[in-house]
């Protein structure tokens, strides 16, 4: 079993519904990363839930990419 990486930009973040519950890590354009899970993704912002069960949002215009890993079957 492998994985594999799916980067989203900006601009294919905004109201993407398939970002729902998926843990993934965020990459702010000042190169900090937030790991968490996505609770909220609207037109223009993004809100994280981390480990510790705080929430964070971000607006578009804070994003670099955000990144999550899909498990395959090879």
């Amino acid at each position: 079993m492998g994985k594999r990486q799916i980067i989203y930009r900006p601009a294919q973040i905004g109201g993407n519904q398939a970002l729902m519950n998926r843990e993934i890590n965020l990459v702010t354009k000042e190169q900090r990363v937030w790991h968490g899970v996505v609770t909220s993704v609207g037109s223009s912002e993004i809100e994280l839930k981390d480990a510790r069960k705080g929430k964070h949002t971000f607006s578009l215009e804070q994003i670099d990419k955000i990144y999550g890993e899909v498990k395959t079957d090879y």
